[in-house]
């Protein structure tokens, strides 16, 4: 098997492999680029086999290379004339069936962590192609890498006005399904990253400034990075809403404040990750509509998140305003809240 990357950089350490490609999986070849070492990076849009239809890029060393290059695009690929060299090359085959990834007797454990990362990024895979997406691709699957850095920054510790070390704001592992601390979006992240590509979706959370002050540097980012800097928020947001990112934890209408008093805290009781009107009738009576008619899972949650922020952005152009459905997002709370999460993704600030 020949490993497929979301970007053509093939060193040790790079998070980017989206799924394997095995012998027999042919492509018609969109771009190459010589490499340091002297092999090359190449960039193919697959034609059959699991991931067909799907571009991205795999490596190709002269002389010792798992692909057979052609040139010209072959109506008959037992008998295509073969390229002479790279930059001739029109179209490319996997030849060899061998792991991607050796497991030296020397090595077991971190070969077992490399084995089960990729069956990880394999597992998700699956999980965009069951979503029926027809305008996003498994490259949105895996965040993209700056040099060997994750894309999500180390936690750090602040501090109030008066130099007080604050309480952290850690997302808990529960949260991960939806993105990890690695920056890769776990099952139900790829199922919400499929639901904001849908058409009339797409342009709405990718349009100027849709994270508002939340990721400055948003506009700048390819569509495929602006969902997955949505899918961080959305893991923030949960953090924020649901402590435990428990999808069946109920959200009560009041609380009681430090002094003793009760509070309010929503105006009907909630359930789950981002904390759904838990009434089917409350919600009709809202206007909250189909996407919303089931919140009893995950999933359906996410939907009906999505949908209720795809209006907040008709409505305001980004995620952060004074009539947001979620408190997190107004006022003061934004920084309060939110902020110590979208700083650490890295691409929102980091140039």
């Amino acid at each position: 098997m020949l490993n497929g990357r979301s970007s053509g950089s093939f060193t040790r350490g790079d998070n980017n492999i989206v799924t394997t490609l095995t012998r027999g999986t042919r492509g018609e070849i969109l771009e190459t680029k010589k490499l340091r070492s002297g092999s090359f990076g190449i960039k193919i849009k697959v034609l059959n086999g699991r991931s067909q239809g799907e571009e991205m890029w795999v490596y190709h060393k002269e002389g010792a290379s798992d692909l057979s290059l052609f040139a010209e695009m072959p109506s008959n690929w037992n008998q295509a004339r073969t390229a002479s060299s790279v930059s001739s090359a029109k179209a490319a085959r996997v030849e060899t069936d061998k792991p991607a990834i050796a497991d030296p007797e020397s090595s077991k454990k971190k070969s077992a962590r490399t084995v089960e990362a990729l069956e990880a990024v394999n597992k998700a895979n699956k999980a965009v192609k069951k979503s029926n997406c027809t305008s996003c691709s498994v490259a949105a699957a895996a965040p993209t890498t700056e040099g060997q850095r994750s894309t999500i920054a180390p936690e750090r510790t602040r501090y109030s006005s008066r130099g007080k070390a604050l309480a952290k704001r850690t997302i808990p592992n529960a949260c991960m399904k939806i993105m990890n601390t690695q920056g890769r979006p776990g099952a139900l992240g790829q199922k919400m990253i499929s639901l904001m590509s849908r058409p009339g979706y797409k342009e709405d959370f990718t349009s100027s400034n849709a994270l508002g002050t939340l990721c400055p540097r948003f506009n700048s980012l390819s569509d495929q990075n602006k969902l997955l800097a949505w899918t961080w928020f959305w893991t923030a947001l949960a953090r924020e809403e649901n402590v435990t990112c428990n999808a069946s934890t109920e959200h009560g209408e009041t609380y009681v404040d430090r002094s003793g008093r009760t509070r309010i805290l929503n105006p009907d009781i909630g359930i789950g990750l981002w904390t759904m009107e838990k009434s089917a009738a409350v919600r009709r009576e809202n206007g909250r509509g189909p996407e919303c008619r089931s919140v009893s899972t995950a999933e359906g949650q996410a939907r009906c998140a999505i949908s209720i922020m795809r209006k907040d952005l008709v409505g305001s152009s980004n995620a952060t305003s004074p009539g947001s459905y979620w408190g997190p997002l107004r006022g003061k709370r934004v920084q309060r809240q939110m902020m110590p999460h979208m700083e650490r993704f890295r691409l929102c600030f980091q140039k």
